[in-house]
């Protein structure tokens, strides 16, 4: 990427419509109080989610008559998708404001070099000055 364009911060208020729409979706306040990691949410959180939805819906279909069942059978995953991609879509604009926008700043080798062995030596000059 060239030095000329650099990376923006997403604002929420400048989102297509569709974005808008999902980030103003509703989600239970535990969820916004704890920072989950994302590896726990992915790798917990949502099979638990999927194998619990299978078995709803299994009670669904037996539990109801025909009409009602096909369309809470439909709704139910259609809601737990709205929310994990609410989710999704919350985290991977925190994280892109936060990580590759906010206090990200390219640095050269060679100067991280020059003040790490600068660092080294001072600490050296310290320990044997204390010693």
């Amino acid at each position: 990427m060239s030095q000329e364009k650099k990376f923006q911060r997403i604002d929420r208020e400048k989102l297509p419509l569709f974005y808008r729409f999902i980030l103003k979706i509703p989600i239970p306040a535990i969820s916004t109080s704890i920072d989950i990691p994302s590896g726990i949410f992915y790798a917990i959180i949502f099979p638990i989610f999927v194998f619990l939805d299978f078995f709803l819906n299994i009670y669904f279909l037996i539990g109801f008559s025909f009409p009602i069942n096909i369309f809470l059978v439909c709704v139910v995953p259609v809601v737990i998708l709205v929310i994990f991609v609410r989710v999704t879509a919350d985290r991977f604009i925190n994280w892109w404001n936060s990580a590759v926008v906010g206090d990200y700043a390219q640095r050269d080798v060679k100067e991280v070099l020059k003040e790490y062995l600068a660092l080294r030596e001072n600490k050296a000059k310290e320990e044997t000055t204390s010693g």
